[in-house]
């Protein structure tokens, strides 16, 4: 069948499919075409995302069903409880429960795995514990393990969902913030879990070195696995109190700041490891009517260490509750 297409780059390929499912213009109905070096994506009309639309034959795809929850043998008046969405990370899905739904975890890891291919195993999400910010997962469908291998933007991570913290929803923010970095720079990742952010930056830009800090000595040893996975050479796994390494540091051109419950607590010593000019990428989960408050809060700390702040981009990252949201904040500090 003929269709409209958007051809996008292989690297791109998943951020982009994203988008077009968020905005639902992506052609279910036909299968999804790619070669060497791009994908083709189906749509039903045209958008601007700066790549060429063409005009291509699709193949129609089998009819399936995908939505987990038509499968799963649960009580009709619990069934609006279902969670309408999970994390993919390689072949482990990974779901938060309502306590309502708890009881037949079973049930939805079974279905989930009935009507999603490349899940082989589902956990159940009970909240990140410990201050390693790890995930207390239970393995309630599939198979055993909670190790995979998750892709994105061509690089592989290993992950232990239950050893040390990692969000796939992040992979389109790891890219805004690799696009930004410029060849020569000094980049610390002060909360580098296994090393998203640090690796995404050594392997698509040139940095003169990215620190990458973590106090999980399980997310260290998954790192310095992650670097010779992707052949990454220019990042230094860090095992340690972010607080007290980033003080022996040389200065950096750019800090990343992804400890969305605590980083304002290390905003200080974020700004003194800075360079003249160098720029913080702070994220924190902050009701919306508290934002104006925290960026004050964050001034008036520079102007403590005789810099000046200038917010560069803020961005809503995500919902975290229906008043607040994980936000992206790009801190210039002159």
């Amino acid at each position: 069948m003929e269709s409209l297409c958007l051809v996008v780059p292989k690297m791109r390929a998943e951020p982009i499919r994203r988008k077009l499912m968020e905005k639902g213009i992506l052609r279910k109905e036909l299968q999804i075409r790619s070669d060497k070096k791009n994908v083709y994506f189906p749509i039903s009309q045209r958008i601007d995302l700066g790549l060429p639309i063409e005009t291509a034959d699709f193949k129609e795809s089998e009819e399936q069903v995908t939505d987990y929850r038509v499968l799963v043998d649960i009580p009709d008046e619990l069934r609006p409880l279902l969670p309408s969405s999970y994390d993919t990370l390689g072949t482990i899905a990974v779901v938060k429960m309502a306590d309502e739904v708890a009881p037949f975890a079973k049930q939805i890891g079974q279905a989930i795995i009935a009507t999603q291919k490349s899940i082989k195993t589902v956990c159940q999400d009970a909240g990140v514990i410990d201050q390693f910010r790890t995930r207390n997962v239970k393995v309630v469908a599939g198979e055993k393990t909670t190790e995979t291998l998750h892709r994105e933007y061509g690089m592989v991570f290993k992950i232990d969902v239950a050893k040390a913290f990692f969000s796939p929803r992040l992979a389109t923010e790891r890219d805004i913030v690799a696009n930004q970095v410029k060849p020569g720079e000094v980049v610390v990742d002060m909360f580098s879990g296994v090393g998203p952010f640090a690796i995404m930056i050594a392997k698509t830009r040139q940095p003169k070195v990215v620190y990458a800090i973590d106090v999980n000595p399980d997310a260290i040893s998954l790192m310095k696995e992650n670097l010779a996975l992707n052949k990454v050479a220019s990042v230094t796994p860090i095992l340690g109190d972010a607080r007290a390494e980033i003080a022996g540091l040389e200065k950096a051109d750019r800090i990343i700041m992804n400890l969305p419950h605590q980083a304002s607590d290390f905003i200080s010593d974020a700004i003194r490891a800075l360079k003249p000019s160098g720029v913080v990428h702070y994220y924190e989960i902050l009701e919306d009517s508290k934002l104006g408050e925290r960026l004050d809060m964050i001034a008036n700390l520079a102007r403590g260490e005789s810099r000046v702040m200038k917010e560069l981009a803020r961005r809503k990252v995500k919902s975290y509750s229906p008043t607040m949201n994980f936000y992206g904040l790009d801190l210039q500090f002159v």
